[in-house]
């Protein structure tokens, strides 16, 4: 499974919930923080939540919907609004690096919780179509209580494995590891980049070719390793 972490979703009143959980989280050990608060809403709570858990409190505001997509919602073109910012939140490069970082602090186990004020009291559209992103991209489904928990979709894995590489969060040797299917039948960029990435070792062997022995684990070729290795914080 390539989702080790969990995510919900937190509104005002359940604050003080929020608060008792980061009050009794260690603080970063070896640069890894186990909990996370992404807050949605530029608004004095937020503020005094990254006060007071400078450590595990993060703005996520660029995860908000765009102008152009709430232009939408003003005139009232609700599926306007659901394009744009759906559009917004796959194409433009910065949300989607953002984005590849919280895929990987859940794929190695954290738990993120994303703080929306007025989401359950005002039934926020857009925080809904964010939820629906993060479930239709990445079989990833927030939950919102104890009642209505966070579930992974295991039939994701690798899709999650080819975004994690794409980005470069992590090496092609790590993704062969996790990605369990052929991408180079599925995935022109990732396929693309697995060959370059891999040209060094292969050698006059067909990238590909290389590719399944090391997944089957039959192949008896040398895997070079990185000399030097950097740890995402």
């Amino acid at each position: 499974m390539n989702i080790n972490g969990v995510v919900y979703l937190v509104d005002e009143p359940n604050i003080n919930v929020l608060k008792h959980k980061l009050s009794t989280t260690p603080p970063p050990s070896n640069g890894y923080i186990t909990n996370t608060v992404l807050c949605l809403d530029m608004d004095e709570t937020d503020n005094m939540l990254e006060l007071w858990f400078p450590y595990h409190t993060q703005k996520a505001t660029l995860l908000c919907p765009p102008p152009i997509a709430m232009y939408k919602e003003i005139d009232g073109d609700q599926e306007g609004f659901i394009q744009e910012y759906n559009k917004y939140l796959e194409q433009d490069q910065t949300v989607q690096e953002f984005i590849a970082s919280i895929i990987l602090y859940l794929y190695r186990g954290g738990t993120v919780m994303i703080y929306s004020p007025s989401y359950i009291a005002d039934e926020t559209i857009w925080v809904n179509v964010l939820m629906m992103y993060f479930y239709t991209r990445f079989g990833l489904k927030i939950g919102t209580s104890a009642q209505d928990g966070f579930y992974y979709d295991m039939r994701y894995d690798p899709s999650i494995a080819m975004y994690l590489y794409y980005h470069s969060m992590i090496t092609w040797q790590e993704f062969i590891c996790i990605c369990g299917i052929n991408p180079f039948r599925s995935d022109v960029s990732i396929a693309s980049k697995l060959a370059y990435e891999m040209q060094p070792v292969c050698g006059n062997i067909n990238p590909e070719q290389y590719y399944l022995e090391l997944m089957n684990g039959v192949s008896n070729h040398k895997t070079l390793q990185p000399l030097i290795t950097f740890e995402r914080k």
